[in-house]
């Protein structure tokens, strides 16, 4: 039996996996993701949300100046 990152490293033509690959998703980030552990993920997942927030921060304070 073939594990999940076989399964989507190398998907059977044809399977709703290889149909998602086709259509533009990059299936390499799934497999990283599924190579953490939750807690990995979460602390991933909450690191991205700070960054998005410095960004928000910076643009509007930039909108203010102009």
């Amino acid at each position: 039996m073939r594990t999940a990152e076989e399964k989507l490293r190398n998907p059977h033509p044809g399977s709703k996996i290889a149909e998602a690959r086709d259509f533009g998703i990059d299936l390499t980030m799934i497999v990283e993701n599924l190579r953490l552990t939750p807690q990995q993920r979460l602390e991933k997942l909450q690191s991205a949300m700070l960054s998005m927030d410095k960004v928000k921060k910076a643009a509007a304070e930039s909108q203010k100046t102009q």
